[in-house]
Parts: C-alpha cells; structure tokens; sequence
C-alpha cells in the first residue's frame, strides 16, 4: 500500500524574512517530538518551456497547438533511474529514463526556465516520515523556500495484515 503524503505550503508573515534559522528550528522541532534522524533526500524540480525556433532571420515559427507550451520536471532522489514530466494543463504525468533531460536538451525544443532544488533531512516518528528541507535555485545557495512533507507509511497495518 503506498504512503498516504501531505505537502504543506506555508507562507512566513508579511515583512517576516525566510532563513536558515527557521530550518533549523523545524528540524529541532522534529527531533523534540522524537523523530529519529534517518538521513538525507533531495528532489529537484525543472520549469520548462517550449521554444519558439525562428528561420534565419525570418518570423518565429508558431508551435503547435496540441503541444504544451509548458512541462514540468521532477527527479526524485528515492527514484534514481527515473524521470518524471508533468503536463499540467492536460494533468498527465510522464515516467522516463532518467536520461530524459539530456534527451530534452538535444531536440532543443524546450528549455529550462527555472530549476530548483529541495534538499534536507528525513525523521521518523513512529508511522510517519517528515521531510524538512531547504529549497533553492540551481547553482545557488540563496535560500528561496522551507519544504516540509509529511507521509503515513502504514506500517503497523502491514504488520497486522501479516500476522
């Protein structure tokens, strides 16, 4: 059975500045409620959008109306091999090699305009699994977000349906 997961959006109060030190306080907070420290995790997200190609000199050529203007990609560290694309207008979810985006990048028909990266400390507590981490853009350090994900993993039930 997979986990049930809730992502929480938080917003830090008008005039309030997002920092490390809020970070760090979560993670305080998860270990005073008694989460064990069970390691490291890191999702990165990738904002695509589709290019417009012009001739040599000529008008950009017009892209086709089934195509999404938009993509969106997501690679996941507990699913190294894979490659996820969401095509959020149509709600439908890719599932690729994780070569998809060097595959992306050489058809030249979608760029990246946006990447960032989630990255933290997972706890447990007891059936629950919190993720708490810091989201910042690629090849940067300048924090731009807290991310915390909470997940039921069910696993007293499927010690009880084993029994």
């Amino acid at each position: 059975m997979p986990p049930v997961k809730w992502l929480m959006h938080w917003h830090p109060s008008p005039g309030a500045t997002l920092n490390s030190q809020i970070l760090a306080e979560a993670c305080g907070c998860a270990e005073s409620l008694g989460g064990s420290k069970d390691g490291r995790w890191k999702t990165s997200i990738f904002f695509y959008r589709a290019m417009t190609r012009d001739g040599a000199g000529g008008p950009a050529v017009q892209q086709h109306p089934d195509l999404p203007r938009e993509l969106l990609g997501v690679a996941l560290h507990e699913r190294p091999g894979l490659y996820f694309s969401i095509v959020r207008a149509q709600r439908l979810v890719l599932q690729a090699d994780a070569a998809f985006p060097q595959v992306m990048e050489k058809l030249q028909s979608y760029r990246i305009r946006v990447a960032l990266n989630f990255e933290g400390f997972q706890y447990q507590l007891g059936d629950f699994c919190l993720r708490i981490g810091k989201c910042v853009p690629n090849n940067s350090e300048a924090l731009r977000g807290i991310m915390m994900e909470v997940s039921f993993h069910f696993l007293l039930l499927n010690s009880l349906v084993l029994m």
